[in-house]
């Protein structure tokens, strides 16, 4: 099985909880690949991002991540994301990247922070009344746009996507009704439903649940850290399991 640990929300200020160190750094046998889904900072300022980077060197595996909403609030976003760099974090942002998960299996990731937009026609209509509102569905499409782009260019046996805003309402638990808009948007879900993706990570909803699933059936899991308590690991099934469903269908048996 490859295993996933995953966290989001950490909210870092100058000063990082002992507990999450002591968490991060006893990882090695836990799992095979870290993957952070946004709001790693509290307000995006560069000594939160330097704490968050004392953080990761703890962590003795590979660390995947994206931004989330508190982090893109830095007036210096080149050198917030050279700060995490340095801690061995690849940052995705519209891009996709694959590591080695062992067995000759390739684990793939595309991430992209996302934005809101809301989930027209999965919950409740999309309340376009005015130019911020179709400013916001323009920012909603280009994700969702920047996903696909880096899907496409992705070639691995097992893939994860890894949002910061959520692509399915399924995930957004006791979230008030009138809050989904700034939770998520459902294109997100609609480019993930187009690929085959294995499983996708995302944070931001803090009052959500921790399971769920896009339109077309694609698992969800929300790791804020307020969801989880912490962090979770995620085992994906072994990748010569699906070679095999992909051999016994390309006989036809499967039809």
């Amino acid at each position: 099985m490859i295993r996933i640990a995953a966290i989001g929300d950490l909210h870092i200020r100058p000063r990082a909880p002992l507990a999450l160190a002591e968490e991060l750094s006893g990882l090695a046998n836990r799992a095979d690949v870290l993957v952070v889904a946004g709001d790693i900072t509290e307000n995006g300022r560069l000594l939160e991002a330097e704490r968050a980077a004392e953080l990761f060197h703890l962590v003795p595996l590979p660390i995947v991540a994206v931004l989330g909403n508190h982090d893109r609030r830095c007036l210096r976003r080149a050198a917030f994301r050279r700060i995490l760099q340095t801690a061995g974090v690849t940052l995705l942002d519209g891009e996709a990247t694959t590591l080695d998960a062992g067995s000759g299996a390739r684990l793939g990731f595309a991430g992209v922070g996302g934005s809101g937009g809301g989930f027209w026609p999965d919950a409740g209509p999309h309340p376009l009344r005015d130019r911020a509102w179709q400013a916001l569905a323009v920012r909603a499409r280009r994700e969702a746009a920047r996903l696909d782009a880096a899907l496409n260019h992705l070639d691995a046996d097992l893939t994860v996507v890894v949002t910061h805003f959520a692509p399915t309402p399924s995930t957004l638990g006791t979230e008030p009704l009138a809050k989904y808009w700034m939770l998520g948007n459902s294109e997100l879900g609609r480019v993930i439903d187009r690929h085959r993706v294995d499983l996708v990570i995302h944070g931001h909803a803090h009052l959500g649940n921790a399971f769920g699933r896009t339109a077309g059936g694609t698992p969800v899991r929300n790791v804020a850290s307020t969801v989880t308590g912490g962090l979770v690991v995620h085992e994906l099934p072994e990748v010569e399991r699906h070679r095999r469903a992909d051999a016994w269908l390309a006989t036809g048996a499967g039809v």
